[in-house]
Parts: C-alpha cells; sequence; structure tokens
C-alpha cells in the first residue's frame, strides 16, 4: 500500500508590511525634522570656551566678511541700520542686541556697527560666538 505524502507548505516571508513601516518612519522623520537656516549670511563665528545658550528672541545684526550687514532677515546698509534699529528697538521688550560678525570680518567695521547699535538705543550688546568644543 503506497501512502500519499502531503507536501510541506512553503514558508514565505512577506516584506509588504516591513516596507510600510519604513516609508512611514522616513515621512515622520522627514516632516518632524526642522530645517532652519539661522540667517541670510554664511559666517564663521569665532570661537570661545565660555559661551552661554540665550533662550530669549534678541535683534541680531550679521555682518558677513566682506562687510555685508543683514538685520531681520534682509541685508540693510551702514546707514539703515541705525534706523531700522531704533524702530525695532522700540516695540522690543528685551533691549538686547546680538552681533553675529563673521571672524574675518575688519575689526574697524565691527566697531562701527557697535557704535550704531549704541546710538539706536540698545540697553546691551552682546557677541556671538560658537563654543570651541563644538
Amino acid at each position: 500500500m503506497q501512502f500519499r505524502k502531503n507536501p510541506k507548505p512553503e514558508v514565505v516571508i512577506n516584506i509588504a508590511p516591513l516596507v510600510d513601516v519604513v516609508f512611514l518612519l522616513v515621512i515622520f522623520f522627514a516632516v518632524t525634522t526642522s530645517f532652519i537656516d539661522p540667517a541670510g549670511l554664511k559666517l564663521e563665528l569665532p570661537e570661545s570656551t565660555s559661551t552661554a545658550t540665550r533662550e530669549t528672541r534678541d535683534l541680531t545684526v550679521l555682518m558677513a566678511a566682506d562687510g555685508t550687514l543683514s538685520f531681520d532677515g534682509q541685508s540693510v546698509s551702514h546707514d539703515e541700520l541705525g534706523s531700522r534699529l531704533s524702530e525695532a528697538l522700540e516695540t522690543a521688550d528685551n533691549k538686547v542686541v546680538v552681533l553675529r560678525a563673521d571672524t574675518t570680518a575688519a575689526h574697524g567695521d565691527v566697531v562701527r556697527v557697535m557704535d550704531v547699535v549704541r546710538e539706536a538705543g540698545a540697553e546691551g550688546l552682546t557677541v556671538a560666538a560658537q563654543n570651541a568644543r563644538d
């Protein structure tokens, strides 16, 4: 007497759910990642070992290596900076201005901007630097 052998079922791993989960993770990380461009100018900040992080949003003046100025996301000239800062300081809660100047910016230009900031009515001036450990 001959017995029929039952064929063994093939084991198949369905990877469609795995692909779905991977796509969902990619979409999640793409949506939750923040792509923040901190300024309109490419700067190389000087380094300092004693930098501190600030939690409040201050008025920020950016100065590129060639002396180009940017305030509130827009390029401004040295002449325009004083009037724009005065207007912004009138409505600002914190009257501190942050100066983010490139490492290779001319010292004279930086001092000139510092004078404009003081004349505009700022109560404080902070010079930004990046942490040397970064």
